[in-house]
């Protein structure tokens, strides 16, 4: 029997029970967008953070108190830049302030770094607005994209050229006001810092203004690469437990464990669905062989072999998973892509920043590094046709068992069937 004949029997099934084949494809279509969907979001995601760590460089190492009784201060700036293979030390001041501005107030991060060290910690930036603070002024201010125009806000929370009162100091809260000289373009987030969720001034400035002696954290540079490992080594000889120390190839390596388990995890979650799907082609061909009973004892008896019989019967599971299989791969294509949006949407709604109000900063992103965290999907080639197979085998092997009972079938017994 031709691969023609056999195609058009398959689809002549298919076309019969129209209403049936298009559930079942519903079933395959969704389980495969599903599988899509996920994976490209753990995909997309892992890649983001991935790249945003990776600005810092690979030779970059984050180094914070590891409690309230530890201090970081200039002494250990010069010890550390005293360090074989150090070759940059940064000191940073950090601290939740609040921000008056068009309106109302926002929680904002302020970070204070000498200007000739910027663009080691925020590497690339670029300038929206005006220009960086200068490393003797006490008031001039630079701030991140959200806090400059909000997503929440249609005009500016602050302008540039223009000045802004700060509050600070929890219980025994002071105010000053500042300059607001420039603004940045949207960036994400470092190591150290939410770029678009912080303001930015001169450590000298906010060391004053906060009465601050000590630093919340160091960015150290090391010469290359390949003496990350050895400078981590000296820290923790010389620092002991005192010090929480994070390189960028750790973060990474971390963030990769995570992402790829969440990949596995979710994957399998969505597999679980072209399975129920496989269920119901079993269901339907098993249907279709019943009705179909006299209609494959006439074949049989005018000279169809059981071969033939059953090359029919899977070519109608074939096509019901080649159709739901491309059918899901665009729809998955499109959720994957429509998430983002969603997300975005309600985290930049979400009080995030205002529950940090009385928090300081830890950890990688500041008060609120998560509204300002966007990602684009990644649907890798291998991974849409690696999806696809799935669907068409389980297509197949759900089709085989009912194909080879109506391929063995006895066209006496099947002709009297009624």
């Amino acid at each position: 029997m031709r691969t023609s004949d056999t195609l058009r029997w398959g689809t002549r099934g298919i076309r019969q029970r129209r209403m049936r084949s298009a559930l079942t494809i519903l079933g395959i279509m969704i389980g495969t967008a599903a599988v899509i969907a996920l994976v490209s979001q753990t995909e997309g995601i892992s890649s983001s953070i991935t790249d945003q760590f990776n600005k810092l460089g690979p030779n970059t190492i984050s180094v914070r108190p590891a409690s309230a009784t530890v201090v970081l201060t200039q002494s250990d700036v010069n010890r550390i830049s005293q360090m074989p293979g150090v070759e940059l030390v940064v000191p940073v001041i950090q601290s939740v302030v609040k921000v008056y501005g068009a309106q109302q107030t926002k929680m904002v991060t302020l970070v204070g770094i000498d200007p000739s060290y910027f663009d080691a910690l925020i590497s690339g930036y670029e300038m929206n607005e005006g220009r960086l603070y200068q490393g003797f002024s006490y008031s001039d201010l630079v701030v991140g994209s959200n806090v400059y125009q909000p997503q929440d806000m249609t005009s500016p929370f602050v302008n540039v050229g223009q000045t802004v009162t700060i509050e600070f100091g929890g219980i025994t809260a002071s105010r000053k006001v500042l300059d607001v000289v420039g603004s940045l373009k949207p960036y994400g987030i470092t190591a150290l810092v939410s770029v678009d969720d912080s303001a930015f001034m001169s450590i000298k400035g906010v060391s004053s203004m906060l009465g601050k002696t000590s630093y919340s954290a160091l960015f150290v540079k090391t010469v290359d690469p390949d003496t990350v490992d050895a400078v981590v080594d000296t820290l923790k000889a010389t620092y002991g437990t005192n010090l929480n120390i994070l390189t960028v190839k750790q973060i990474t390596q971390v963030v990769t464990s995570i992402t790829g388990m969440l990949t596995v995890l979710l994957g399998s979650i969505a597999g679980i669905s072209l399975f129920v799907a496989g269920l119901g082609i079993m269901n339907i061909m098993f249907v279709s062989v019943i009705e179909r009973t006299k209609e494959i004892g006439v074949l049989k008896a005018v000279g169809f072999k059981g071969r033939d019989v059953l090359s029919i019967f899977l070519s109608e599971a074939a096509m019901l998973g080649v159709i739901g299989g491309i059918l899901g791969l665009i729809l998955g294509t499109g959720i994957s892509f429509l998430i983002p949006v969603v997300l975005s949407a309600g985290l930049s709604s979400s009080p995030t920043a205002d529950m940090t109000a009385t928090g300081s900063p830890s950890g990688f992103g500041g008060a609120s590094s998560a509204s300002s965290f966007s990602y684009v999907p990644i649907i890798r080639p291998e991974i849409a046709v690696l999806v696809f197979l799935f669907a068409l085998t389980v297509s197949l092997v759900a089709g085989f068992y009912p194909a080879r009972r109506a391929s063995k079938m006895d066209p006496v017994v099947a002709l009297r069937h009624e």
